[in-house]
């Protein structure tokens, strides 16, 4: 392996020599002929002669540019040839000739290409790969991401992957990208300015003998490609970027791009103060905004994180957005995406919420560009401990500063971080959001949403244990699913285990595919085998129901509260300043036939107003009654019905005087469903296809004979019904009709009666 070239002597003199190699001209086209393996593109083979390659498919070779093109290609060194491809591929040959090793603890990888335009599908764009388990270096795109990543000797799988958004490289002209790896750091350069870093050691994998692949995805031109066994300067970088001027010109335009992005830097304070109360008039000003769910107080959020009880408090904390600063992009510290940060609210008595804002934040370094993903609470930790997934890195953990406060306003993010790495894992495992509980000496954690051992496809996670939280030893998958209740694209996400109740412990957990939902299993857990058995399962919401990210904690009365995130169905919910609610806190416990019992908090109650009583109302069969004086858009309802020979009753919600708009909520004893009719629910909604949302409702043994007890909450644009504490529907409604406030029951299928009817409206407490 060459140290560095003789070409390159004058400028590392000059770095002895204590000046600074900017104020010295360097000629890319050296830096480039410098490569130990390069491609210009006029012939398929490697321009230095060391690689032999074929072409395959659509891909035409040494193509002349012209015009500003040309002058653009020369001025990097290169020789104004390119490759032009529209799906093919130049592919390394076999021969007698040993391929090249790339050895040692640096290496540089550089690709100029030009999109024509057309999306750039999945696969290998410049790579030695062969799997992850091989791959030496691997610049691809992946699910709307252009990334960098590559791997070391002694580790399984990736050493380390840098991504950004495709198009970024596919679109816009031509780019030059810049992989380079000084054995203590990974840095992705995108013309010339750096766009993610990544802290990585150890020694590459020289011998990985896969063969090179130059193309793929590409849809457009290829001008030059290549790869030095040592790490470029920055000098050499900005020199294979057009130069000092055109980098410069690009972090000045960086700037403007990042603020139509993240916003603008140094605001006066009379631009925040009227900017604040702008955005709380706009969102106040919402009439569809729940006013006593918890929610954000402004922008977006998705899932609900480590919920847990703390001295006398609640606490809750939730994926939101954040952007770095337009300095911070414009300097090519990081790039200017959305990333999720944890932010924190707590309560001490499950009704008023305070916001306290960020708890952890990712670091604007460019290494952690989606920023922190989802996890929990560590329970039955001494300090309060939070463990969550960082992309690309693997799972953190974060303590509490003050463990006497309890608001727990500081968290302080361990040293040790990433604590399971996602590199260096079996490859069986996917490190993915965790969740984490202690046991005697020993705390466990369920690691991933998949564990792709044979015979344990579908959702399943994977369980580790550590005796400090630092050190974790993988214990292999945690349960073995079974299709009789879910499908094999299923998984297992933002998992939450505890014990629930008769020797019996609940698996929690979110499922992407294929839908949004949350899910759960029931059934015993072997400490010794270190194995949980599934006993039965059950969903929490169907098609059509936007309920997902859940989250338990266990309070000072031995309850377990449950929260769920109940996404927007209205097209681009950030527009309006807020996004997403947080169902009412419900109590999970078990019947006595160890199904899952599910009850509304009765802290809620507290928000009663405007009690409202009738009893003995006959619902003929076949014909809406009006309920009079019972109208709103913030209610409870609490039924008890004696369903006599009806097979159907339903609750028609948000119902305008003709019926123009109306939500049914329908019990049905013959289908043993609980379904909503979205038909009228409002044009503001973006249901689609999905035009109700069905759920099972499994009554126990004898309950169709006796009067059901119904549970209704509505707060504007989310509604939450509860039937005999064994089903909760949720669902997410729009009325644009400020007249659709009316209430109605019917019957179907006979004569039913309603024994008794309390209503109240509900006090807003944001």
């Amino acid at each position: 392996m060459r140290l560095f070239p003789h070409s390159l002597v004058p400028l590392f003199l000059a770095i002895l020599a204590g000046s600074s190699p900017h104020l010295h001209a360097i000629d890319p086209g050296e830096v480039l002929r410098s490569a130990d393996l390069l491609w210009g593109c006029t012939s398929a083979d490697s321009s230095n002669g060391k690689v032999e390659m074929a072409l395959k498919g659509q891909v035409k070779i040494g193509v002349a540019l012209e015009g500003n093109d040309l002058r653009e290609s020369t001025a990097r060194g290169g020789d104004g040839k390119v490759a032009v491809l529209n799906g093919g591929a130049l592919l390394e040959s076999r021969s007698d000739r040993a391929p090249v090793a790339i050895d040692g603890t640096a290496m540089s990888v550089l690709l100029r290409v030009k999109g024509d335009g057309r999306p750039w599908p999945d696969g290998e764009i410049f790579a030695r790969h062969g799997g992850h388990n091989q791959v030496l270096f691997n610049m691809h795109t992946h699910r709307g991401e252009f990334g960098f990543e590559f791997g070391v000797q002694g580790k399984p799988r990736l050493a380390a992957r840098l991504p950004i958004p495709v198009a970024k490289v596919s679109t816009g002209g031509w780019h030059d990208v810049i992989a380079c790896y000084d054995g203590k750091r990974l840095t992705l350069y995108l013309d010339g300015v750096p766009v993610g870093r990544r802290e990585v050691t150890g020694h590459l994998r020289g011998d990985n003998r896969t063969p090179i692949v130059l193309g793929g995805p590409v849809r457009g031109q290829i001008d030059h490609a290549a790869l030095w066994t040592r790490a470029l300067s920055e000098a050499e970088i900005i020199a294979l970027s057009g130069g000092e001027k055109a980098v410069a010109t690009r972090r000045a335009a960086l700037r403007g791009e990042a603020e139509k992005i993240v916003g603008r830097d140094n605001l006066t304070l009379a631009d925040k103060l009227r900017a604040a109360r702008e955005l709380r008039e706009q969102i106040q000003a919402d009439p569809l905004r729940p006013r006593w769910h918890l929610g954000t107080p402004d922008g977006i959020w998705n899932d609900i994180n480590g919920a847990f009880f703390w001295k006398g408090r609640y606490h809750l904390f939730f994926q939101s957005i954040i952007y770095p600063s337009a300095e911070t992009v414009a300097a090519g510290r990081d790039i200017a995406t959305a990333r999720k940060e944890w932010t924190h609210a707590s309560s001490a008595d499950l009704v008023h919420w305070i916001y306290h804002g960020t708890a952890v934040r990712p670091v604007f370094d460019g290494s952690q560009p989606r920023g922190l993903y989802s996890g929990d609470m560590v329970d039955g930790a001494e300090i309060p401990t939070l463990i969550y997934h960082i992309p690309d890195q693997g799972t953190a953990i974060a303590r509490a500063v003050n463990p006497d406060d309890p608001e727990l306003l500081e968290w302080k993010i361990a040293t040790e971080n990433p604590v399971i790495p996602s590199v260096g894992e079996p490859e069986e495992v996917v490190v993915f959001d965790p969740t984490a509980w202690k046991e005697g000496e020993l705390y466990y954690a369920l690691i991933g949403n998949k564990n792709h051992r044979p015979g344990y496809e579908g959702d399943c996670t994977s369980l580790y244990r550590s005796k400090d939280l630092i050190r974790w030893e993988y214990r292999g998958p945690f349960y073995r699913s079974d299709r009789k209740w879910t499908t094999e694209e299923e998984d297992c996400a933002c998992p939450d285990f505890y014990p629930i109740g008769q020797g019996r412990h609940m698996l929690l957990m979110h499922t992407h595919r294929p839908y949004a939902q949350a899910q759960y299993y029931i059934g015993t857990w072997d400490r010794e085998k270190e194995q949980f058995f599934p006993e039965s399962h059950g969903k929490m919401n169907w098609p059509g129901g936007q309920l997902s990210g859940p989250e338990t904690l266990l309070d000072g009365q031995g309850r377990r509260l449950f929260w769920g995130w109940v996404r927007e169905a209205r097209e681009n919910p950030g527009k309006r300043g807020w996004g997403s609610v947080a169902t009412m806190p419900r109590v999970l416990s078990l019947h006595e036939d160890r199904s899952l019992k599910i009850e509304p908090a009765v802290e809620l109650e507290a928000l009663r107003t405007h009690p409202r009583h009738q009893g003995n109302i006959l619902l003929p069969d076949g014909k809406e009654t009006i309920l009079e004086g019972v109208s709103g858009d913030s209610l409870e309802l609490k039924l008890t019905v004696d369903m006599g020979q009806a097979k159907e009753l339903g609750i028609v919600l948000r119902c305008s005087p003709e019926g123009e708009e109306r939500t049914p909520f329908v019990i049905s004893l013959a289908d043993g469903t609980l379904r909503s009719d979205l038909t009228k629910s409002g044009a503001e909604g973006s249901y689609g296809e999905i035009i109700e949302q069905v759920a099972p409702l499994p009554l126990g043994q004898g309950e169709d004979k006796q009067p059901l007890r119904i549970r209704v909450f509505l707060d504007h644009s989310i509604v939450e019904v509860y039937v005999n504490e064994r089903q909760c529907l949720t669902q997410r409604i729009y009325p644009v009709r400020t007249d659709s406030l009316g209430v109605r029951l019917f019957a179907g299928g006979g004569d039913a009666k309603v024994i008794s009817l309390d209503a109240w409206d509900m006090m807003p407490v944001f």
